[in-house]
C-alpha cells in the first residue's frame, strides 16, 4: 500500500495525470479518504488491504530464473525428437545434469530469499501478526516437510521395528541381522538414486520407510521358518538349519518381491514424472533388498552360534487361534460377511472424489497454514488461475494521424471535459504508448463478460483484468464505460513506471492476448474444478464471442488439478496391471487357476475397503494416497503368497483341508501377523508429519495391512475350506 497510485485523497484532476500519482507517504495525501480509497478500491481491495482496512499485505514477484528457462527449453526440444542422433543422445544427457545443476541452484536461491524474508519478518512480529503465504512458500515449505520426514521417520521406523522385532523374538540377533540388511539396503538404494540424479519428491518422499519395512518383512518370514525348523528339529546342523530355511523360503519370497515390484511398477506408466520415478525407485529398492536379503541374511546366520528355537514359538496366537476356527467351521459365515463387506465397499468407493486442498496439506499449527488461510479468507484466495483470451495482435499504425476522424471518437466520449483535458497534451507525451490504440471498447466489453461472471462465482475470490483497471479510470467518466478515445488517452497519460503494473500483467498487443487473473477461495465449500473451468470457457464462447482455440483456462489450478486427474487416470490403468500381473504370479507358483483367483479376492477386497474408508471419511484422493490401492494390493498379496504356499504343503500331505489351513495358521499364520503388525507400526510414525497428505498416507497404509492380514487370514482359509473341501473329519480345536 505504500507506493499505490491514490486517485482521490485527495481527488487528482486529470491533467495531473502525466505528473505522476501521490502515494501514502505523500504529506498532502488525506490519510482517511485514502483508507476509504484503498478499502473500497476495485483493484486494491483483498490484493494488498483487506475489506475491513484492518490488515494489509505486501506482494512480492520473484523474478524468474532465465538461465534454468533457457535450459528446460532446450531440453524440452531435445525430448522432442522421436528419432533422436548418437549427437542429439549425448546433447540430451548433457543438458540433463544443467539443468539438475539449474535447478538445484535455484531452489537453492528460493530458499535464501524465503529465509531473509522470515527472518526480516520476526524484526517486526511485535508489531501485530505477519503471516506469509504465495504458492512459492506452498512449494518451499512442501519441500522442507519432505526433508524433515525423510531424516525424522526413516530413522524412527528403524527404531520402531528394532523394538517390534525384540518384542516377537526377544533376541538381539533377530534385531541385528534384519535392522542391518535394511540399513545396507537403504544405503545402497539412496547411493544408487544419488549417482543417476533422481532427488526424492513430494510423492516419493517416503521411499526410506518403504524399503525399511519392506526388507524387514522379507526377514521376519526366514527368521519364522528358521526357528521353526529348529523348533522341530535341535539336533540340526547350522548349515542345514540355514540351507533348508533358504530353500523353502526362497520361491515365496521371490513372488512377493516381484509382486510388489509389479505394483510400485505400475506407477510408471503414470505421466507425472514424479509418480513414474517413484515407482522405479521403489523397484530398484526393492530388488536390492531382496538380493540382500538371500546372500547378505544366510552368510551371517552361518557365523554366528545356534543358540536356542525361543519360547515364544510355541505361544499361540489368539487371533490366529479365532480366525482359523472361524475359517474352518464357519466358512459360509465367513463368505457371506465378506459379500456384505464387498457391497459396502462398492457403495464407499464411488464416494471417493479428487476435491484436493492445498490449504489442507499442512497442519493447522504450522506457520504455511495460518498464512494461507488468512490469506485465503481475507485476502481473496490463495490457489491462483488464469483465463487467456486472444485476439487479433498488435499491428503498428503508419500515417500522420492515429484516427481516420477524431470528431467520431470524441462523439463516442462520454465526458466532454475528458476530451478537452486529453487534447491540451503534447503528441510526444500521448504517443509514448503506441500500442494504446489496440486497446477498443469492443475487446473490453468481451473481456467484461467473462469476468463479471467469475466475480458471481462464489468460489472465485479476487478476480483482476484490464476490467479492473476500467472500474477505477471510470472515477473520470461518472461511472460511464471508457469510449476508445478514453482509453488511449488513459493509457497515454499513465507514467512508464505504472505501465507494467497496471497494464503489463494483463494485456500483450504484440501477441493479441488479453489476461484475467483470479484466485479460488479453498476455506470454502468444496467446488468441481472440471466444472468450474468448463463453465468458464463455456460463458466465454457463448456470451463473449470466443471460439473455443480463443480461450486458454491455466495456472497453479489448472495444473493441479490436471495432474490429480491425470493421476487417477493412470491408477485405474495400472491397477489393471497390477492385478494381472499377481494374478500371472499366482499362476506361476500355485499352478493352479484356483488358487490364484482365490489369493487375489481378499485383498481386492482390503483394497477396496480401505479405498471405501476414504470415501465415508470424506477423505479425497491426493497425490500420495492415490497410489494406495495398488501398493496395498502389491503388499497384501505377500501374505497371501506365503500362506497359499504352505497351505498347498500341508494339503498335498493330508489331503484335508480344515487340516491344512489349522497348521498354516499356526506356522505362517504367525510369521504373517508379526510381518503385517510391523508394516503397520512402521507406517503409524509417518501420521506424526507436519504434512497431512504424509499423515494420510501412513495411516491408510495401516489400516490396508491390517484388512489385507485379517482378509488372508480368515475369507482365504474359508474360501479354501469350500473349494477344497474336507475328505475326512476332523475334531475342532
Amino acid at each position: 500500500v505504500l507506493d499505490v497510485p491514490l486517485l482521490k485523497s485527495p481527488p487528482v484532476p486529470l491533467a495531473e495525470l502525466a505528473d505522476g500519482f501521490k502515494t501514502l507517504d505523500h504529506p498532502e495525501v488525506d490519510l482517511l479518504l485514502a483508507r476509504e480509497e484503498l478499502s473500497g478500491s476495485p483493484l486494491f481491495k483483498e490484493l494488498l488491504i483487506t475489506a475491513d482496512a484492518r490488515t494489509t499485505a505486501i506482494r512480492i514477484d520473484i523474478e524468474p530464473d532465465l538461465e534454468l528457462l533457457d535450459v528446460e527449453a532446450r531440453r524440452a526440444a531435445l525430448k522432442a525428437a522421436t528419432d533422436p542422433t548418437p549427437a542429439q543422445r549425448f546433447a540430451r544427457s548433457q543438458v540433463t545434469e544443467e539443468h539438475r545443476l539449474a535447478r538445484e541452484a535455484y531452489l537453492v536461491r528460493r530458499d535464501l530469499l524465503i529465509a531473509d524474508i522470515r527472518d526480516v519478518r520476526a524484526q517486526f512480529t511485535d508489531h501485530g501478526v505477519l503471516y506469509l503465504g504465495g504458492v512459492p512458500m506452498i512449494a518451499a515449505d512442501m519441500i522442507a516437510f519432505v526433508k524433515n520426514d525423510l531424516v525424522i521417520f526413516g530413522g524412527s521406523v528403524l527404531l520402531l521395528l528394532m523394538l517390534c522385532l525384540y518384542g516377537f523374538f526377544r533376541s538381539i540377533r533377530w534385531v541385528v541381522l534384519p535392522v542391518t540388511g535394511s540399513a545396507l539396503t537403504i544405503l545402497l538404494t539412496t547411493g544408487f538414486l544419488g549417482f543417476y540424479g533422481k532427488p526424492a519428491t513430494v510423492i516419493s518422499s517416503n521411499f526410506v520407510s518403504l524399503l525399511a519395512i519392506i526388507t524387514i518383512s522379507l526377514n521376519i518370514h526366514l527368521i519364522v521358518r528358521y526357528r521353526e525348523l529348529f523348533h522341530l528339529d535341535p539336533d540340526m546342523s547350522v548349515k542345514d538349519l540355514v540351507r533348508q530355511t533358504m530353500l523353502s523360503k526362497f520361491a515365496p519370497c521371490m513372488y512377493n518381491t516381484l509382486t510388489t515390484m509389479a505394483a510400485f511398477g505400475s506407477l510408471m506408466a503414470s505421466s507425472i514424472v514424479p509418480v513414474e520415478d517413484f515407482g522405479w525407485m521403489m523397484c530398484v529398492g526393492i530388488l536390492i533388498g531382496f538380493i540382500l536379503t538371500f546372500f547378505y541374511y544366510p552368510c551371517l546366520l552361518m557365523l554366528l552360534p545356534m543358540g536356542n528355537p525361543g519360547v515364544t514359538l510355541n505361544e499361540e496366537l489368539a487371533l490366529t487361534r479365532v480366525l482359523s476356527h472361524n475359517a474352518r467351521w464357519r466358512p459360509s459365515l465367513v463368505v457371506v460377511a465378506g459379500l456384505a463387506l464387498s457391497v459396502v465397499a462398492f457403495y464407499g468407493v464411488s464416494r471417493v472424489s479428487l476435491d484436493n486442498r492445498f490449504i489442507d496439506y499442512f497442519k493447522d499449527d504450522t506457520e504455511i497454514s495460518a498464512g494461507m488461510r488468512f490469506i485465503d479468507e481475507s485476502l481473496g484466495g490463495t490457489v491462483p488461475f488464469d483465463v487467456v483470451l486472444s485476439f487479433p495482435v498488435y499491428e503498428p499504425l503508419t500515417g500522420e494521424g492515429v484516427f481516420e476522424d477524431e470528431d467520431d471518437f470524441a462523439e463516442e466520449s462520454a465526458d466532454d471535459e475528458f476530451i478537452d483535458d486529453f487534447a491540451d497534451f503534447p503528441d510526444e507525451q500521448v504517443d509514448a504508448y503506441p500500442e494504446r490504440y489496440w486497446f477498443t471498447r469492443d475487446k473490453l466489453d468481451r473481456v467484461t463478460h467473462v469476468h463479471r461472471y467469475m466475480e458471481s462465482r462464489p468460489e472465485i475470490g479476487k478476480v483482476m483484468s484490464l476490467t479492473t483497471m476500467e472500474d477505477l479510470a471510470k472515477d473520470f467518466t461518472d461511472g460511464e464505460p471508457l469510449s476508445n478515445l478514453e482509453i488511449a488517452g488513459i493509457l497515454g497519460l499513465l507514467p512508464p513506471h505504472l505501465l507494467p503494473e497496471l497494464v503489463g500483467p494483463y494485456a500483450h498487443p504484440e501477441s493479441g492476448r488479453l489476461r484475467i487473473n483470479a484466485r479460488v477461495i479453498e476455506s470454502g465449500p468444496g467446488f468441481d474444478r472440471d466444472a468450474l473451468v468448463s463453465d468458464i470457457r463455456s460463458h466465454a464462447m457463448e456470451v463473449g464471442g470466443f471460439t473455443e482455440d480463443e480461450v486458454q483456462v491455466t495456472g497453479m489450478l489448472v495444473l493441479f488439478n490436471s495432474m490429480l486427474n491425470q493421476l487417477f487416470s493412470s491408477q485405474v490403468d495400472t491397477l489393471a496391471y497390477v492385478l494381472l500381473a499377481t494374478f500371472t504370479m499366482f499362476l506361476i507358483l500355485m499352478r493352479s487357476l484356483l488358487y490364484a483367483v482365490l489369493g487375489l479376492l481378499p485383498n481386492i477386497l482390503a483394497a477396496s475397503l480401505v479405498i471405501a474408508f476414504m470415501g465415508y471419511a470424506g477423505i479425497p484422493l491426493d497425490m500420495m494416497t492415490i497410489t494406495i490401492a495398488s501398493i496395498s494390493i502389491g503388499i497384501g498379496v505377500d501374505d497371501a503368497i506365503h500362506y497359499l504356499h504352505r497351505f498347498k504343503e500341508e494339503y498335498d500331505e493330508n489331503g484335508d483341508a480344515r487340516l491344512a489351513v489349522a497348521w498354516s495358521h499356526a506356522t505362517i499364520g504367525r510369521a504373517m501377523y508379526f510381518t503385517s503388525l510391523t508394516i503397520i507400526i512402521g507406517f503409524s510414525v509417518l501420521c506424526f508429519s507436519n504434512f497431512v497428505p504424509t499423515i494420510l498416507f501412513g495411516l491408510l497404509v495401516a489400516v490396508a495391512m491390517m484388512l489385507a492380514l485379517v482378509a488372508n487370514l480368515s475369507l482365504l482359509p474359508a474360501l479354501l475350506v469350500l473349494c477344497k473341501g474336507s475328505r475326512r473329519v476332523v475334531p475342532a480345536v
